[in-house]
Parts: structure tokens; sequence; C-alpha cells
């Protein structure tokens, strides 16, 4: 294997690590430790971290290690944000311009999503539920704001399964029901009540971050 392709295997193990929450934010983590869990020399492992790092998982401390990255609130509440945007903006260029959603496909990814909750599946659940949204963002037809919702796609999940790992008490897969009622909505072509659904879970959801990082 060439050491190209080691680095993508590395940076591609890494990266499910960090998105599943299996390195929790705050951990720190050693190349040498890396190196011996991906049976590989530090040389690949120097190569995703340095890739990871750009893309704002982890952080390199001289002398220490590989510092995990928090997830600041600003950050949920920005993400929270735009996929907020970007939902009204798929459900008013729909009204709109006379175009569709994709029946067939949201009722596949909210099949999915119970599925998952009964298989106590959460990392599935997650991404089902936000495949479910990127189905409703990709019925706007603009190629640009897709990409922008994918480049954003692993950073809610991740976000998703640490909130599950740390607060085991909390009830989830709330997103099934939600999810539930967006698509009952738009069957009906009830567009107003699309947006209400998304704006209300948008508050909820803005609320529950500041109270859970308040203290």
């Amino acid at each position: 294997m060439t050491q190209h392709s080691l680095v993508d295997k590395a940076y591609t193990k890494i990266r499910e690590n960090l998105i599943t929450a299996n390195y929790m934010p705050g951990m720190l983590l050693s190349e040498n430790a890396l190196a011996k869990e991906l049976n590989m020399s530090r040389t690949p492992i120097r190569g995703a971290i340095s890739r990871l790092e750009s893309e704002g998982f982890v952080s390199s401390i001289k002398n220490r290690g590989i510092f995990v990255k928090e997830i600041s609130m600003k950050e949920l509440l920005d993400i929270s944000q735009v996929i907020l945007f970007l939902q009204e903006f798929s459900i008013d260029e729909v009204e709109s311009r006379g175009l569709c959603f994709d029946l067939e496909e949201l009722k596949m990814y909210l099949d999915l999503q119970l599925e998952a909750e009964e298989n106590k599946d959460y990392y599935k659940y997650v991404q089902y539920s936000i495949l479910f949204t990127r189905c409703m963002i990709e019925s706007a037809n603009n190629r640009t704001m897709l990409e922008f919702m994918d480049s954003l796609k692993d950073k809610f999940v991740r976000m998703a399964m640490v909130n599950w790992k740390v607060t085991p008490n909390q009830k989830h897969y709330s997103a099934n029901q939600l999810n539930k009622l967006i698509y009952e909505a738009i069957c009906s072509e009830n567009y107003s009540s699309i947006k209400r659904i998304c704006k209300e879970t948008f508050l909820k959801n803005r609320d529950r971050i500041i109270m859970s990082t308040a203290f």
C-alpha cells in the first residue's frame, strides 16, 4: 500500500472514531497509540492528523499529543440555524416554483430512522435523520446549497453522538416524531406547517443547547 493510501486509511478511521464519538471531546490522543491501534507507522498518522486539524476536529499540542476539540455552544447554534435556513429556503422554492419533494425517498429515510430506534442503533438513527433533512433540501435543486449541507452533515452527526453519550438519562430519538410530522405536512402540501415545525424545533433545540452549557 502506498504512503498516500495509508494516510487516507488512517484519516478515514480516525475521522470515523471522532464522528461516532469513540474519541470524545477533550480526549488526548497520541501518534504512538494511534499507530499501534491502526497497525501502521507514525508517518501516515501524522498526515491524517494534519488533515483532521485543518477540518477543526483536533489540534496538536507540542510535547503533549493530539487534543480532540470541544464542540462550542456557538458552533452548535450556528449549525442548527444554518440547517433551519436551508430547510426554509427549500420549502419556499418548492412552493413558489412548483417543485416537488421526493416523497418516496423521504418515506424511506423516515422508515429507516424508526427501524434504527427499534434496534437501539443511535448512530444509524442520526444518519438517517440528517439524510431526511438533506432530501428536503435537495428538492430546491441548488447544487451549491446541497454541497454546503454535506459539509455540515458529519459535524451534525458528531454533535448528536457526543450529546447522546454525555446525556444517557435524557430522552433521545426525538427526530422520529419530528420527521413524521414534517412528512405528513409535506404529503398534504401544507408548506406553512412544515416551516412552523422546523422553526419550533430549532427554537426548542436552541434553548436546550443554551441550558445544557449554562452550568
